[in-house]
């Protein structure tokens, strides 16, 4: 067991909430949890070089909830098959309390049998349970700060229902809590409440007796600096970062920065989310190309953003978001067709570095 998987207890958590003042507002919820959880025994890696994967948001989804109110498993079937054209091994699947809550019973059900998808294209599973990156024109839906709070019950019974029956199943690569929090510093009231949140649902997980580790999709904030990476790091047993630099030298700075950070952590580290899109598909091909390669090779693999083209906002030419080159964030690999995209062919070669659980 390497010591960079050290998972948090009781007595830490509190000691990190009590200096950032927010404390008390979790001391009963910790204080019950009266065993201290296992530290992770699947899927436990000290690196991460290998990772290579996609973020996925249906294609027949424009928001988060439409993904599990409309699923159908055949189409599901269909667009992850999509990844292994690539050689990818993990699809990080993302899910949200908000689209749980109008059928629990029938969005687990089709949740698991996406885990099921995914597993029979022979790739593990990164379950994202929370989304807080919002778009100001065409939201994608998920959790607000105006909803975090500790003791917000519902939720905690929305974990449970996921993440119980897969607690200790080989399909599950790592637990991604939430994406993209917004929090960089406990200075402000929503950023204390929103690191209690999260601090109560990774006690929560825990609490399910995960196997797997748990990690948080953060942000990498400014050029040079490890943002809210840093932040959430008490909280994890694994560091994220969404690098989204727009150049080589950009991506390589934030790379120094993610190597000191793994080691004043001392927690491996990966990167779950990244390559900035672009309209032009031989702009998006060089990005691809550099950013595959710099990531593996520190240790970081990479999971792009986002695997086809369809109705969310920065899956479609009409809708992209300002977080690509040129502003122009158009981020899916494959097109509508189910076509890879020109100029990222090299895709297609087989990865120098493999999965731990893949066969030569």
């Amino acid at each position: 067991m390497n010591t960079a998987t050290i998972l948090i207890t009781r007595r830490y958590a509190l000691q990190t909430l009590a200096a950032a003042g927010i404390g008390a507002a979790l001391t009963p919820y910790l204080a019950a949890q009266t065993a201290i959880p296992a530290k992770p025994t699947l899927h436990v890696y000290p690196d991460y070089g290998w990772l290579r994967g996609f973020s996925i948001i249906p294609s027949w989804a424009a928001r988060i909830e439409d993904a599990w109110w409309f699923y159908d498993g055949a189409r599901m079937r269909k667009e992850v098959a999509l990844a292994k054209q690539v050689h990818a091994n993990c699809i990080r699947l993302w899910i949200e309390y908000t689209a749980w809550i109008r059928d629990p019973e029938k969005v687990t059900a089709d949740f698991m049998d996406a885990v099921a998808a995914i597993a029979e294209n022979g790739m593990k599973v990164m379950p994202c349970l929370f989304n807080r990156w919002h778009d100001a024109q065409f939201d994608y839906g998920g959790t607000y700060v105006e909803n975090l709070k500790p003791g917000w019950k519902q939720p905690l019974e929305y974990v449970k229902a996921i993440v119980t029956p897969l607690a200790k199943d080989d399909r599950i690569l790592i637990w991604d809590l939430c994406n993209e929090p917004a929090a960089h510093d406990l200075n402000s009231d929503p950023n204390k409440r929103e690191f209690a949140w999260l601090s109560e649902i990774a006690a929560t997980v825990r609490g399910c007796g995960v196997q797997q580790p748990i990690t948080i999709g953060t942000m990498n904030g400014i050029v040079g600096r490890t943002g809210n990476v840093e932040t959430f790091a008490p909280l994890v047993d694994v560091l994220c970062a969404h690098p989204y630099a727009h150049d080589r030298d950009g991506l390589e700075q934030l790379i120094t920065g993610y190597h000191a950070l793994r080691q004043t952590q001392a927690k491996p580290m990966l990167v779950n989310e990244c390559i900035p899109g672009s309209l032009n598909d031989a702009t998006r091909g060089e990005v691809t190309r550099y950013y595959s390669e710099l990531l593996s090779a520190a240790g970081f693999g990479w999971m792009g953003w986002a695997l086809r083209e369809g109705k969310a906002i920065s899956t479609r030419h009409d809708r992209y978001d300002g977080n690509g080159i040129n502003k122009e964030g158009f981020h899916p690999f494959f097109t509508k067709e189910g076509k890879l995209r020109g100029n990222l062919e090299f895709l297609t070669e087989k990865p120098k570095l493999r999965a731990p659980w893949e066969k030569e």
